[in-house]
């Protein structure tokens, strides 16, 4: 791997609510089972840049403030974020304790890379981004939950890296917080900003367990986690996923064209061979289904280029996360704002030669869209092996998919502009490709992969020509 770009500091410090602001001044939050799923999974990362073509003094002297200024009073509305999280010995389960003055560590670094580079969506080795998104300790008996680092590009621009533990909050809970800083940041006031309705829903009792899900949980988590104490707490620890050589990643995007000739190719072929058509044709059940192919595809010319090397899997599994919230049947339903987990994923596998063959995008996306309809008759059913299927990611390369295009991660405008470009730098650990929607747009998609040199050479002309399914 190439060395990373070093950043100087300019300052390090930690950003509170304002005090007084929270309602409790402590509050002890169980995770919930949804939450206890991802406890053992490395802290995700994301990045988002901003076009800023001023000199460092005034991005510092104007932007900086105003930025710890409105994390500040965002944190009043989620204030778990400003909190620890432990596994005390006297807790049946893990807890984060928010304590009146506790807070969120800021850095503010100043870069000299190539911020045209960096946001470029050309494949480009992964430890590039590396030095963007701050530390957050995860392994210990308390360990915080939130770290944010802000990078000046002098005469360019900035970016907002955030690392956050997944137990506290999934996706759409992360873009919901940073809509929410954004707003306050532009508009002054949360009172006054477009998102005064959609504050945060904290209550994460109003999720109920089935039966028997979170003993299980919790024991598997305590054999994951080990014996081990520190000052009467359960001293937690992550998965211990190694960035493999030779990374790289890319930014792919399918266009509103681009899916719908996946869409009519994919019907087309149906009518023509007399199969049924696929449960969905969505533009996500689409969109993964191609990448999934693609993937495939692109591991078989890279396996064919290493004399010696001919090793791979038969089967080919394909694991989706999908969001629970609309779908458990509760009285009251969970809100859309619910802030924590609320996630759960599907595997589907079949045998490579199945996806190789002529149509084998008709195959992944009756598999992936039959996937999606089963979550209709039991949105938690499997649920009992979710923990060690995602303790087997260690071991066993399975393509993932993550993110949404409805995420609205591009929306994040703080009042100088929507970003340039958003990242998700952590899949160069755990493989996943990130969905988002396109910034250029509107029905277009764009996709973040991590992948080894030689398959990302073999996998972008595929993904960009989609030349293998309409010759």
């Amino acid at each position: 791997m190439a060395p990373c770009k070093p950043v100087k500091v300019i300052e390090q410090c930690t950003v509170a609510p304002p005090p007084g602001s929270v309602p409790v001044p402590v509050a002890d939050i169980p995770l919930t089972f949804f939450d206890q799923l991802w406890l053992p999974l490395p802290p995700p990362q994301t990045l988002h840049f901003y076009d800023y073509p001023y000199p460092s003094s005034i991005i510092i002297q104007s932007l900086i403030p105003l930025i710890k200024l409105s994390l500040s009073c965002t944190l009043t509305h989620f204030y778990p974020l400003a909190g620890k999280l432990s596994w005390p010995h006297d807790s049946y389960r893990p807890i984060i304790r928010y304590e009146d003055g506790d807070s969120v560590s800021v850095t503010v670094v100043e870069s000299d890379a190539d911020f045209d580079f960096l946001t470029s969506d050309h494949p480009r080795d992964v430890t590039e981004s590396h030095p963007l998104v701050p530390y957050l300790q995860s392994s210990g008996p308390i360990v915080p939950v939130l770290a944010i680092q802000i990078t000046v590009f002098p005469n360019f621009g900035l970016s907002i890296g955030m690392t956050n533990n997944h137990s506290i909050m999934d996706g759409r809970a992360v873009a919901h917080f940073m809509k929410i800083w954004a707003s306050i940041s532009k508009y002054g006031d949360v009172t006054k900003s477009v998102l005064t309705q959609s504050l945060p829903f904290l209550d994460r009792s109003m999720i109920k367990e089935p039966a028997g899900i979170e003993k299980k949980y919790l024991n598997q988590l305590e054999t994951f986690m080990g014996a081990e104490f520190v000052s009467g707490n359960r001293s937690l620890r992550v998965m211990d996923i190694e960035i493999q050589p030779d990374i790289v990643r890319a930014t792919m995007e399918l266009n509103p064209t681009d899916l719908r000739r996946l869409k009519d190719w994919i019907l087309a072929r149906q009518n023509k061979v007399g199969q049924p058509g696929p449960t969905h044709t969505s533009t996500y059940v689409v969109s993964c289904a191609f990448a999934w192919v693609c993937l495939l595809k692109a591991e078989e010319a890279a396996i064919e280029h290493k004399p010696g090397n001919n090793k791979i899997h038969t089967k080919t599994s394909f694991w989706v996360n999908v969001d629970c919230r609309a779908r458990m049947k509760m009285d009251p339903p969970i809100p859309g704002t619910y802030f924590g987990n609320c996630v759960k994923h599907f595997l589907v596998t079949t045998e490579r030669s199945n996806l190789l063959k002529e149509d084998g995008i008709i195959v992944a996306s009756q598999l992936i869209g039959e996937g999606i309809r089963r979550l209709d008759k039991g949105v938690l059913s499997g649920l009992e092996d979710a923990i060690s299927n995602l303790l087997g990611m260690e071991s066993v390369k399975i393509c993932a998919v993550a993110g949404s295009p409805r995420s609205g991660l591009y929306g994040v405008d703080y009042g100088w502009g929507r970003p340039k470009k958003v990242e998700f730098v952590s899949n160069d650990r755990t493989g996943a490709m990130f969905v988002k929607e396109s910034p250029k747009l509107d029905g277009g998609i764009e996709i973040d992969f991590a992948l080894n040199k030689k398959e990302m050479d073999a996998f972008v002309p595929l993904f960009n020509g989609l030349s293998f399914m309409f010759d």
